[in-house]
């Protein structure tokens, strides 16, 4: 027999490889002639006696589809369970309560695999949403964050409940999603023609996107980018036309103690005595100061107040529960990311 790498990664990850039939002859041939390995050794994807946890009970409404029975008949290893909704035992859930249209189908591979503890054949085991390896749970109606126990976050406008609504959970270690062109990750109503409803009848509140950890409850709304560099470009130009404001009123200021300076005249008396400026001289330099300060002062005025209407188009009035322009707002009404 040749040398098989079976660890070869090379023939698995192209889309077409000449030495991928070639291992398949070599397996054959393994299994065929030399080793004879029809003994439950589970190499090559032959059986192997492994003992996992058996599904069960079984419910009445229940089809089962498992990869293996175990030594008592019991379905074992991987499963796809076509059910009621339920969470676990039998008296869980909108089925266990015995209502209808709760259709559910729960997909499963690692019955109790993340338990402290190896649980074999000797183990009956339901639905557990803690312990269980891996999951894809769809139900025409249940509560899917109670079942998968993801916290309720306090943030205002972020957390809806799922009771009575139809569900899709996807559990594991490791989640991937992959699209070779792109990955779109939306909320709300589709565009179809008419309304759509939720499972419970209703129209679909507010759309909303949460990111963050199961356990957090507390939450900000996504910053929009382009908006944001927007908004800084133009607190650059305020920032900008403040140190021109302040350089020309250092630039006024230096002009009126010059005027003050050259208005100071000899005194009457012994030595030389300087007095204060003339008043007869100096408040004419005042008065064509005047005017020019005040139009400065009210400008600077009318630029505050376009500095406000910009900060409410930009950030709304939130305690008054009004949000930016649509054009303008920094932070997203519909994406919310948790600390």
């Amino acid at each position: 027999m040749k040398n098989i790498n079976y660890k070869s990664k090379t023939a698995y990850n192209a889309i077409s490889h000449k030495n991928r039939c070639e291992i398949e002859e070599e397996v054959d041939e393994a299994l065929e002639f030399e080793y004879g390995l029809d003994d439950c050794v589970g190499i090559f994807l032959t059986d192997n006696k492994e003992s996992m946890p058996v599904f069960a009970p079984v419910g009445g409404c229940e089809k089962i589809i498992s990869r293996k029975e175990s030594e008592t008949g019991e379905h074992s290893g991987a499963r796809i369970v076509l059910t009621r909704d339920n969470h676990g035992h039998r008296a869980t859930g909108l089925g266990g309560a015995g209502a209808t249209k709760c259709e559910a189908i729960d997909i499963v591979a690692g019955s109790l695999t993340c338990a402290k503890e190896i649980k074999t054949g000797k183990t009956q085991s339901r639905a557990n949403f803690a312990e269980d390896g891996a999951r894809l749970y769809l139900t025409e109606r249940g509560d899917v964050n109670a079942y998968f126990a993801t916290a309720k976050s306090d943030t205002a406008g972020v957390y809806a409940s799922s009771k009575m609504k139809s569900g899709a959970g996807l559990k594991s270690d490791h989640t991937l999603i992959i699209g070779r062109e792109r990955v779109r990750i939306l909320a709300g109503e589709s565009k179809y023609d008419g309304k759509e409803r939720l499972a419970t009848g209703n129209a679909p509140a507010k759309p909303i996107i949460e990111i963050g950890a199961t356990s957090t409850e507390k939450h900000h709304r996504a910053v929009l980018g382009e908006n944001l560099v927007e908004y800084l470009d133009e607190m650059n130009k305020v920032l900008t036309d403040l140190n021109t404001k302040i350089a020309d009123l250092e630039l006024s200021l230096l002009d009126f103690k010059f005027s003050m300076a050259i208005h100071q005249h000899q005194g009457v008396g012994v030595g030389a005595i300087v007095t204060f400026p003339d008043p007869i001289n100096a408040a004419p330099e005042f008065l064509t100061s005047v005017a020019p300060t005040i139009n400065k002062t009210t400008k600077a005025v009318v630029d505050e107040y376009n500095k406000i209407i910009k900060e409410i188009g930009v950030f709304g009035l939130p305690e008054a529960g009004i949000e930016g322009a649509s054009d303008k707002k920094i932070l997203s009404s519909t994406v919310y990311i948790g600390e």
